[in-house]
């Protein structure tokens, strides 16, 4: 009896011991709140039929996110971001008495971007968690085109001749469509992090690109 009393003794001592050696791992969080900044490039993509148009155009993103943690390295994550007015000029043309004359717009749009994804981070890491991302968005795309007063070039002393009266028109689009994204969480605290990526979204016909950089709190 005092023989299994005194290895039942060691068992404990040594299991003690390892409790003291390997920490347990520290409990998963079950939220996450972040806001992000970034320079995001944007193709409207909806002016394929016009001779000439300048793709894609730069401003700036702003988002904030919460998300809810499934497993460890599993969550939903929703994020709604909004960006600058952005513009672009558009060439477009005129025909009067058979012949095609140049004109011109500026484009603007305004975006909002509503995502919902799924989210895996890789690793047990302390201090680093990659991750990549995808899911759906919804984009809406508040559009604005404005034109001055254009003329044909005068000719021999002619008169000019009016090509465009004064636009300013507006618009709303809506549509949905896919992202992608990726890039890793810092760690500054045991609950706050710092957070750096990429996202892409595409909504038929058209399509973002987003550097992102902000901070968060798992909770």
């Amino acid at each position: 009896m005092r023989r299994f009393a005194w290895i039942f003794a060691v068992l404990m001592g040594a299991g003690t011991v390892e409790a003291q050696i390997i920490p347990k791992a520290a409990p998963r969080p079950r939220w996450e709140a972040s806001a992000s900044a970034g320079p995001i490039e944007a193709r409207p993509g909806d002016n394929s039929g016009l001779p000439y148009d300048d793709n894609w155009y730069a401003d700036g993103r702003y988002a904030g996110a919460i998300a809810y943690y499934w497993t460890r390295h599993l969550k939903t994550e929703f994020e709604y971001a909004v960006t600058g007015e952005g513009s672009r000029y558009v060439q477009d043309r005129v025909t009067l008495a058979g012949t095609v004359h140049p004109t011109y717009f500026e484009e603007f749009h305004r975006l909002q971007q509503a995502s919902l994804r799924m989210v895996w981070q890789f690793r047990d890491n302390q201090w680093v968690h990659p991750y990549v991302s995808a899911g759906v968005v919804l984009d809406a795309n508040r559009r604005r085109y404005h034109a001055p007063t254009q003329y044909q070039t005068p000719v021999r002393g002619n008169p000019p001749v009016l090509l465009r009266s004064p636009l300013d028109v507006r618009d709303d689009l809506l549509r949905g469509g896919v992202t992608v994204g990726g890039g890793a969480k810092f760690y500054m605290s045991k609950s706050a992090f710092f957070n750096a990526g990429a996202i892409g979204t595409y909504a038929k016909p058209a399509a973002t690109i987003s550097l992102i950089a902000g901070f968060g709190i798992d909770f």
